[in-house]
């Protein structure tokens, strides 16, 4: 497997080792919640449903959102006959593995895998490849994309999940500017992504023809207490400290009170923490 560089806008790998068995909580669910109503009302709905005949990649998978999506969203007789769950840190593996070993899947591997070089992974294998909320963390997207392509089947369709609004990113920015208005705003990983037209337009390069190719938008407002809770302790510590970049210790101890108040602020203003997401289908 050839190594993954890390992309410069991402915590250190050592964090997503950590960050493996809270994924869930801290991200207010909300990659998964998303990724399972897409699964019913659109991959469920569409001409290449996931069925018993199934094969299914669950790739960038963190630790198995994809595979958890499936499992609750489709009934037993309607799970895949194979799913195959990889992630290029072994700790998200560890996890998925964890999580998925009871699950009625009636065949789950997890394995350590670079979605850009899936050089192990025969051609025209999978029935449908899930990169749910991960290609903008690649280094080299297209590669990921071709890959994903390649390995599909004719008549496969993968599905790619992309934010058009990351509303931890609004809130931690809102935070900054309440400590360090001077100093320059957190990054964004490969912001193009976010833009309309990008995430389309890097699929259609990379093997898929543009009448393939749906595009449809999703949003979710996270309101409950508990996956409010999750967020906040993810913007607070250190999947966001490149946003404290430059403080003193004084500035530091203020961070998670004002991360609270960006918070307070942006669950009033839209009735909770509020996500925005382009979703894409595409068949070879």
């Amino acid at each position: 497997m050839t190594s993954q560089p890390q992309h410069p806008h991402l915590p250190l790998p050592d964090y997503f080792s950590k960050f493996a068995s809270i994924y869930a909580r801290q991200t207010g669910h909300s990659t998964l919640n998303i990724l399972a109503e897409v699964i019913s009302q659109n991959v469920q709905t569409s001409a290449h449903p996931i069925g018993p005949d199934s094969v299914v990649h669950d790739t960038a998978a963190g630790p198995g959102i994809g595979a958890a999506a499936l499992v609750a969203k489709l009934p037993k007789e309607q799970l895949p006959k194979e799913v195959l769950v990889s992630d290029n840190v072994p700790m998200m593996v560890s996890g998925a593995r964890d999580s998925l070993v009871a699950s009625p899947l009636p065949h789950v591997e997890c394995k350590e895998l670079d979605s850009q070089d899936l050089s192990s992974v025969p051609d025209n294998y999978f029935t449908h490849s899930i990169d749910n909320f991960s290609i903008f963390t690649f280094v080299r997207p297209a590669d990921a994309v071709r890959e994903t392509y390649r390995t599909l089947r004719p008549g496969g369709l993968a599905i790619v999940t992309c934010w058009r609004r990351f509303a931890p990113m609004f809130i931690v920015h809102a935070a900054q500017k309440k400590i360090r208005p001077d100093l320059p705003l957190m990054p964004t990983p490969s912001p193009e992504f976010y833009e309309e037209g990008v995430l389309e337009r890097v699929v259609e390069e990379n093997g898929f023809t543009k009448d393939n190719v749906t595009l449809v938008e999703r949003e979710l407002v996270v309101s409950d207490d508990e996956n409010i809770g999750g967020l906040t302790t993810l913007m607070s510590g250190p999947m966001m400290a490149k946003a404290r970049e430059g403080y003193t210790e004084e500035e530091e101890s203020r961070w998670v009170d004002s991360v609270k108040q960006s918070v307070k602020e942006e669950v009033e203003q839209n009735g909770g923490i509020k996500f925005q997401a382009y979703i894409l289908l595409a068949t070879k």
